[in-house]
């Protein structure tokens, strides 16, 4: 009989995890999209561009799927607010405009300042870089980052002090 009792949270557990990682893949990714298509898209939504970069391999990366990205509040403000790519920085293939310049996809990830994976790349919407933030972000102060930039205070105010009054 306790096997039995198991079951149901074992079940529950396995489901939940299903969905995490069908919402974790709902993302796009770039390629097949090029640079150039994801400014292109979020000039025509006039929204800014948050690129994660990432590497398969990655066990932060995955955290960040699993508990940041596939959270519903982050999604939503993503989807609202935002262009969203990930950017595998192991993939050699793909060729991206940048700068002048043409790169591969882990070339772009280096252009972009991606030292190391996870890191989080927030653009305008022309494709100029406003920020970089590396290392695995815990939900609360990702959702303020995001905040921050979808809000476009970056423009008039620091970081410090956005953080500061989204606290009052």
């Amino acid at each position: 009989m306790r096997p039995l009792r198991l079951m149901g949270p074992l079940l529950l557990a396995g489901l939940l995890h299903l969905g995490l990682s069908v919402a974790a893949q709902a993302q796009v990714t770039i390629p097949p999209r090029s640079l150039h298509e994801v400014v292109e898209t979020a000039r025509a939504d006039d929204t800014p561009i948050l690129i994660e970069v990432y590497a398969s391999w990655c066990p932060y990366c995955q955290r960040m799927q699993e508990t940041v990205y596939a959270d519903s509040t982050v999604r939503r403000y993503l989807d609202d607010h935002f262009t969203y790519v990930r950017l595998n920085s192991d993939t050699t293939g793909g060729q991206h405009s940048f700068r002048g310049d043409t790169l591969s996809t882990s070339q772009l990830a280096s252009a972009l300042g991606a030292r190391g994976v996870p890191a989080t790349v927030f653009m305008t919407a022309d494709g100029t870089p406003i920020a970089r933030q590396p290392g695995f972000v815990k939900r609360p102060t990702f959702l303020t980052m995001l905040r921050y930039v979808g809000s476009g205070a970056y423009r008039n105010q620091d970081f410090k002090t956005f953080t500061e009054q989204e606290s009052r």
